[in-house]
């Protein structure tokens, strides 16, 4: 959480200038981003697509079910990618938003079904990305995971 703050001063400096970029840039954006959370729901069969948005010196945090932020690299994301589980949705909360021609910023609140505990968690993802080579790449991502109901 300690991501937070920076990143939320970067996005009330960066809101004020929206006149840098035009409204297709920022509907690729928000197709691009919206994509990499399709695929992430759909789980561990998607690995390699899901890893290639993920710049390789990303910087992730995640805090989970009340316990500790723990900062995650590449290569343990790349572990765990095989295990990810796919994700039954019940609800969605998202919004993207172009920062620069180069620079978005991506955050998703959804509500889905644990079968195999048999319960309800909420998951959200702010994620920073970066257009680099002509390529969109998540660059930062913070990621909460709480129960929601049993």
């Amino acid at each position: 959480m300690k991501y937070i703050i920076p990143l939320c001063i970067i996005l009330f400096a960066s809101s004020s200038n929206n006149d840098s970029f035009t409204k297709n840039q920022q509907d690729e954006f928000e197709q691009v981003a919206k994509n990499y959370q399709k695929i992430y729901m759909d789980g561990n069969a998607n690995c390699d697509e899901i890893l290639s948005h993920l710049d390789e010196n990303i910087i992730m945090s995640e805090a989970q079910f009340g316990g500790p932020n723990r900062t995650i690299t590449y290569d343990q994301l790349k572990m765990f990618c095989p295990h990810l589980p796919q994700k039954e949705v019940i609800g969605t909360i998202t919004e993207q938003r172009l920062l620069a021609t180069d620079l978005g910023y991506d955050y998703v609140s959804q509500i889905y079904l644990r079968k195999s505990v048999g319960d309800t968690a909420r998951e959200t993802s702010a994620r920073i990305w970066e257009r680099k080579k002509g390529v969109w790449k998540i660059i930062q991502m913070n990621n909460s995971l709480r129960k929601e109901c049993n």
